[in-house]
């Protein structure tokens, strides 16, 4: 994981294409996410809002004996109720699946295990830099600028859920107990075709086309299972759902509890319920439900993507050393906060706080 430091527009964008070069994979096509925070990692780490609380401008996180699979499918479950019950008139396409609530939730400040990123770098600054380009001049927008360290993390999706394959990989176990459909026989047989044949299950071709290489929508997993219904075990064993994309629903969809170091975030892109989400062109990492970290060996922060062993080389941060001035090269070439949220109050408040 790299540290960099930007303090014009131009080094931002210098920067971004440095990287973009060092996490190239041997000859693949390569693709870049990114995530703008206000605050250094100091105060925000990469790890989903539900697993942290936010208190008078510190982050505090919640005990390691709570963070346990049933506490945390408890919160998911009363969330997507009352969002669900308070909002359903103003959804204007209706999610299918869980997994999509929860993708309109994330978008709309519930507490998910999802976390957000965009396939712009110039929205990820703009949310970086969200204090200084909004026009508004009050006490809370002082009070952000003053406190404004921004940062902007940079993912390479691929590479990530790549790494995610390489844990089923090395870890058996979590096939045999997602399989359970399965007998123990045709089990096996996936546990040794997803070691020997990565090119049937994860396509990483370098002619393949970089936005799609490797990269899932657990929304329409959720709904190629749905159309198997009660043919889904036959249709597992003969291999006309992809194993692998059964164990990633089982994971990241069902939420089947594993352990920190047995699997990494994945990087799933999903559909546009919103002119919010499609502004923002957003994409997301999904967490699994991790088990909670006991004994003297717990980390502090076990649940964040930069403390990871496995996801350290799919990152890099740039910090951003002059906020006042690439706020003001963002204005120039025509960046507004209501690129961000484009609802007509924020649209009204860009030209009439100017």
């Amino acid at each position: 994981m790299g540290t960099w430091y930007a303090k014009s527009l131009d080094e931002y964008i210098r920067i971004i294409d440095i990287i973009s070069r060092r996490q190239k994979v041997a000859d693949e096509k390569n693709v870049l996410w990114f995530r703008g925070n206000e605050q250094t990692d100091f105060y925000y780490y990469l790890e989903p809002n539900i697993y942290r609380k936010i208190s008078s401008g510190k982050e505090t996180h919640f005990e390691n004996s709570k963070k346990t699979y049933g506490t945390l499918w408890l919160k998911e479950e009363y969330r997507y109720q009352h969002f669900a019950a308070r909002n359903y008139d103003k959804i204007q396409n209706m999610p299918e699946s869980m997994i999509e609530w929860q993708e309109v939730m994330q978008h709309y400040y519930s507490k998910t295990r999802l976390m957000d990123w965009s396939e712009s770098a110039i929205v990820a600054l703009n949310f970086a830099l969200e204090a200084y380009v909004d026009p508004r001049e009050d006490h809370e927008i002082s009070y952000r600028r003053r406190h404004n360290a921004p940062v902007i993390w940079v993912l390479n999706p691929v590479k990530l859920n790549k790494m995610v394959y390489e844990c089923f990989k090395d870890c058996p176990d979590l096939i045999r107990n997602a399989m359970k459909v399965l007998r123990k026989n045709d089990i096996q047989k996936i546990i040794t075709e997803i070691k020997k044949h990565e090119e049937l299950y994860f396509l990483l071709d370098k002619n393949e086309s970089a936005g799609v290489n490797g990269i899932v929508s657990l929304s329409g997993l959720e709904f190629l299972r749905k159309s198997y219904a009660g043919s889904l075990r036959q249709a597992i064993k003969d291999r006309s759902f992809n194993p692998f994309f059964y164990l990633l629903l089982r994971y990241y969809s069902d939420g089947l509890a594993v352990e920190t170091d047995q699997l990494t975030p994945l990087a799933i892109i999903h559909p546009h319920h919103s002119e919010r989400i499609h502004e923002q062109k957003g994409a997301f990492t999904i967490f699994p439900y991790y088990a909670a970290e006991n004994g003297k060996n717990a980390r502090v922060h076990p649940f964040a993507m930069e403390f990871m062993p496995r996801c350290k080389s799919c990152l890099d941060k740039i910090v951003v050393m002059d906020s006042i001035g690439m706020a003001r090269q963002l204005k120039e070439i025509g960046v507004k906060r209501s690129h961000l949220y484009p609802e007509m109050e924020i649209v009204t408040k860009d030209f009439e706080c100017v």
